[in-house]
């Protein structure tokens, strides 16, 4: 039958809707990236400036890792509680500041203060900005959320390619330059983010003071994140796997600016625009991958398992190989690589997490991104010791990383569990009984 009436009119209008929020959720994440890759080429060099040794170096990035993972499960507890806008709106308000603080420190202390702090704030956003834009479109199309992350991350990879040769350009200038201008971009996502982030998941702030309403939704989080991963080890499975993918992308990621400074040179912009053509490949190959996405059902898979193998062999031929040109090409092809793993992955994950707890559930599977990378890292600087070492640590990156990878593939491509049967109340589930004779 044709829709009439009230139902005609509310299909345009859910339309407008979803396409309204895909529009805020790609905005803000592209801003996002903006904001954190200006620091990408700078954030090392600056810190070994202020006088930081390399072992420091790592720690102190390793120590964002664990800061990120230990704060996770409180601020999607805030999340899930105060509403996702608010909560975003706080992440990219603490960053503003931590950025801030980078920028006009003349000593180490205060440096480590602010990406200390900036770190804490990231936390607020990790999990409420996607659970919010897949909240608000809807769960029932798979293939909806592998466009909506698809489109993500070429919105991502936009504003990672800005802010890299923006950065990499006020660099020259300054290295504390680019920390300023990324503070004034997390200020200006703040106000878009209370602006844009509107819809039905707001909070009931009615129900009485804040430390009950509190302690109600950490049992309500605990529980629904306990029922949530015990009735599902697929998704234990994913959100462990996922974690050691970050793990074997984070050891390259601290260590790329020092190993190839010297080759390129020392000029930042060569730097920049290093980092920024795997982004600019992305774009091309994520579009694609929606096409073969629309024409075969089992593409996840086959793009999660070209992906990593291809970023395997490309990680240990950078670390061994000794034309520079080659290497920078194969790195290039790396970090390509491990961004078209992640669209698959993380509608894969959403799939099957319920809606009331997506947040929290997404939070923990960032503590385990963190906690794994902080600690991976901790071990990287202790047994590599000098940054710019990557023949130890790279091939070991690259075995880990084509085996997971391997192992996230067949995962992200089994169906999510059934719903629930819904019973009508007054409905006894027990089987057939006596009836008693009159």
């Amino acid at each position: 039958m044709t829709a009439r009436g009230p139902e005609r009119d509310r299909v345009p209008a859910d339309r407008a809707r979803t396409l309204r929020v895909r529009r805020g959720y790609l905005l803000v994440s592209g801003i996002d990236y903006f904001a954190d890759m200006l620091l990408t080429v700078t954030s090392v060099l600056l810190l070994q400036s202020l006088g930081m040794s390399s072992g420091a170096v790592f720690a102190l990035i390793a120590a964002v890792w664990i800061v990120e993972g230990v704060s996770e499960i409180p601020t999607g507890v805030l999340a899930d509680l105060l509403g996702r806008r608010t909560s975003v709106a706080i992440s990219f308000a603490l960053r503003s500041i931590g950025y801030g603080a980078l920028f006009f420190s003349g000593s180490v202390q205060v440096a480590v203060a602010g990406v200390l702090l900036s770190a804490f704030g990231g936390t607020f956003a990790s999990g409420a900005l996607e659970a919010w834009a897949v909240d608000e479109t809807g769960t029932r199309d798979p293939r909806g959320l592998d466009r909506l992350f698809a489109q993500g991350k070429i919105a991502e990879n936009s504003g990672l390619v800005l802010g890299t040769l923006t950065g990499a350009t006020l660099g020259m200038l300054d290295l504390a330059l680019p920390q300023v201008v990324a503070g004034a971009a997390c200020a200006l996502a703040c106000v878009l983010s209370l602006l844009l982030m509107t819809g039905r998941e707001e909070p009931d702030r009615t129900r009485g003071a804040l430390t009950p309403r509190l302690r109600s939704s950490v049992g309500e989080v605990v529980t629904g994140t306990r029922l949530t991963l015990r009735g599902d080890r697929v998704l234990i499975a994913l959100i462990l796997a996922t974690a050691s993918l970050w793990l074997f992308r984070g050891i390259p990621g601290v260590q790329w600016t020092v190993v190839y400074e010297d080759l390129v040179g020392g000029n930042l912009l060569v730097l920049g625009a290093m980092r920024s053509v795997g982004s600019l490949l992305e774009i091309p190959l994520l579009g694609w991958t929606l096409r073969l996405q629309g024409r075969r059902a089992s593409a996840r898979r086959t793009v999660i398992v070209t992906a990593s193998a291809v970023g395997a062999s490309a990680l240990a031929c950078a670390a061994v190989v000794r034309e520079p040109a080659l290497s920078v090409v194969c790195y290039v092809c790396f970090s390509t690589a491990f961004g078209l793993c992640m669209p698959g992955v993380r509608a894969a994950m959403n799939e099957r997490i319920d809606s009331g707890h997506r947040a929290t559930v997404l939070s923990v599977a960032s503590l385990f991104n963190s906690v794994f990378t902080g600690g991976g890292l901790v071990v990287t600087g202790l047994a590599v010791g000098d940054l710019g070492s990557a023949a130890l640590a790279w091939p070991l990156a690259a075995a880990g990383f084509g085996a997971v990878g391997l192992c996230v593939a067949s995962l992200a491509t089994r169906p999510p569990p059934a719903p629930p049967t819904e019973v009508p109340a007054g409905t006894s589930t027990q089987g057939p009984q006596e009836v008693p004779a009159p």
